[in-house]
């Protein structure tokens, strides 16, 4: 049976039927570039993070090591916002460490992670991961652990997350005033506790 153009039922779903492949092959397209831009974006913000962090270590009071959190404290640059959400970047997890004469950065933006990532080459070189929140119990699949810190203070957590070791101290020492340079040499200000937290990483660039 023929519609009054003369066109069947089967050549109209046919159309139909292409006209959504196209539109969902257009749509994977136009997201799958923007979601190349966004990595894009976070790469060139990692490696600028990396030369004005390493340009500036003498500022900070480990010079191994330095801290998102302490360049914006420090006034020598703006929050990091995620191309993600337009959120900033995590100034917990982002630094610049010192290894071996190597300078290695860490982005973290809403789930996105740069890992203690030397930037030498090229950007597209990069690896971007997805990554979970800290969790006390392991997780499914792959997975990483880490020892993160919190202290008492009048028998409660003094701070609403468990933080990596330097980034910790850091927070100790700007709280009391002190000038510690590992955890364990904490001793006064508070009682330290350490656990061990689990999240997934998967590798997604």
């Amino acid at each position: 049976m023929k519609n009054n153009k003369g066109i069947g039922k089967f050549e109209l779903l046919t159309i139909l039927v292409f006209g959504i492949a196209l539109i969902a092959l257009l749509l994977w397209f136009i997201l799958g570039n923007a979601n190349k831009e966004k990595y894009n974006t976070m790469r060139k913000s990692a490696a600028s993070l990396s030369q004005s962090l390493a340009a500036n270590m003498d500022s900070f009071h480990n010079t191994n090591i330095a801290y998102l959190k302490e360049a914006i404290d420090e006034g020598l640059m703006n929050p990091v916002k995620s191309p993600f959400s337009g959120k900033d970047c995590s100034v917990s997890e982002s630094k610049v460490e010192i290894e071996d004469g190597k300078i290695l950065i860490t982005l973290r933006c809403d789930n996105y992670l740069i890992d203690r990532t030397h930037i030498g080459g090229s950007y597209d070189d990069i690896a971007i991961y997805k990554v979970s929140d800290w969790k006390e119990q392991a997780p499914k699949g792959k997975y990483e652990e880490k020892v993160l810190y919190n202290c008492l203070d009048g028998g409660k957590e003094k701070y609403s997350e468990y933080n990596e070791e330097m980034y910790f101290v850091g927070l100790i020492n700007n709280d009391y005033g002190s000038e510690h340079f590992k955890a364990d040499t904490i001793k006064n200000e508070c009682i330290v506790v350490k656990k061990t937290f689990y999240r997934n990483k998967i590798k997604v660039k």
